[in-house]
């Protein structure tokens, strides 16, 4: 069987979110400062965000499954949500993203971890209906699954 390993990252709405994400913060964040591109990252993040964890989990021998899926959603959603509103899940999460990012920047010469600097914003909250995009992403993936376990 066809685990699907990390095909879920391939739906063309993921790559559009992660080009998304991208473009908006590396140029439109810079050149168009506002509301709209201040919320475009969370939508893309959390449209793409779920799958990647799911790719994850089938990378590291999990199943296809709408569960975990969902269990992705979930986990993303709330992760948000903390990071946005309550003050140590933020500095918990901006010291933790520099530690992850540490080893390309070290290779790119950094000599020391640093904090990644995020607003905390509970107006963010707005982008987390786009965690349902990822989950209609991921069904339609997971119902292909089952059917061929089916057959």
């Amino acid at each position: 069987m066809n685990r699907g390993r990390g095909g879920g990252l391939l739906h063309p709405g993921v790559i559009g979110a992660v080009a998304l994400l991208l473009f908006n913060d590396h140029y439109l964040k810079a050149a168009a400062p506002g509301l709209v591109t201040g919320k475009l990252s969370d939508v893309a993040g959390l449209a793409y965000f779920p799958l990647f964890l799911q790719s994850l989990w089938e990378w590291c021998g999990g199943p296809v499954s709408k569960r975990a899926l969902l269990f992705c959603c979930v986990a993303t959603a709330l992760v948000f949500a903390a990071v946005k509103t309550i003050p140590v899940c933020h500095e918990v999460y901006e010291v933790g993203l520099g530690w992850l990012q540490y080893p390309v920047r070290a290779w790119l010469g950094a000599s020391a971890p640093t904090r990644v600097a995020l607003m905390m914003d509970p107006t963010d909250l707005v982008a987390l209906p786009a965690v349902g995009l990822a989950w209609g992403w991921g069904r339609d993936r997971s119902n292909a699954a089952a059917n061929q376990v089916d057959k």
